[in-house]
Parts: C-alpha cells; structure tokens; sequence
C-alpha cells in the first residue's frame, strides 16, 4: 500500500494573509490604491495556485520512498539503498542517507525548518518500521 505526504510550506499561511490583505485594500480602496491591492491580490493567488499544483509528494511503500512532482516521480530510492537513519524521537524527525544526497530524506524537527511533511508523524513511524534497527542512530537533535 502507497501512503503520501504532501509537503507543506508554514508560509503558504502568510501569503494568504497577505491576499486577504490585498483583497480588503482593493475593496475599500480607492484610485491608485485600489488598483494596485488588485494587482497584488490576483498575484498573490496566483503564486498560492502555483504553489499548491507543484507541491512535491513523498510517496512511502514496502519498496522504499519516492518524490513526485506534477504527477511525475522524479526519484526513487529502495529500503535496501538505504545506508543509515539518524532518528531524533523527542521531535519525531529524521535523516535518511541513501548515500547519495540528492536521494536522502529529510523528515524535519516541529520547528526551525521552511518545510513540513504533511502527517510527519505517521511519516516518522512508517520509515523506522522499514529499516532494520542496526542502521538506526538516535540522537537527541538532528
């Protein structure tokens, strides 16, 4: 069975405050000022629209994990290929190194990191399951 965790960007919030923003200045605006907070409003749906259509998606089954971008998996990489997991519970985070680091996996800490896995959680848990325990390092931080 393939599960999927879109990522998640904590900005895409503040864009959509920011269209709200725009949105109320174009509303009650007037000249100039109304013409521009529609120019940002539409601008600012636009990049949220872009945002949400080009999302990646990590893919996880009993194989290994894989990247999908617009539909396409852009990489792959088998539980075997798989060289070491360090694995900081507290945070549920952690770093899978396939050896090569364009193939490696990142499942970020709560906090201090531009990106999250949507259900990181279930993410976390779902990777450990798949390793055997002697490539897997705790560690207190990643």
């Amino acid at each position: 069975m393939i599960e999927t965790f879109r990522l998640q960007y904590p900005q895409e919030k503040l864009l959509g405050v920011a269209i709200a923003f725009a949105a109320l200045l174009a509303f009650f605006g007037h000249g100039m000022l109304r013409i521009s907070a529609e120019a940002v409003a539409s601008m600012g749906g636009l990049a949220w629209l872009l945002i949400r259509t080009s999302r990646p998606t990590l893919l996880v089954d009993e194989n290994g994990y894989a990247v999908e971008k617009s539909g396409r998996e852009s990489l792959r990489v088998a539980w075997g290929e798989v060289r070491r997991v360090r694995a900081d519970a507290a945070e549920e985070a952690l770093y899978v190194d396939a050896g090569d680091p364009a193939r490696n996996l990142l499942v970020p800490p709560r906090r201090g990191f531009g990106f999250r896995f949507e259900n990181s959680e279930r993410l976390f848990r779902l990777v450990l399951q798949n390793i055997p325990r002697e490539k897997i390092e705790q560690v207190e931080r990643l």
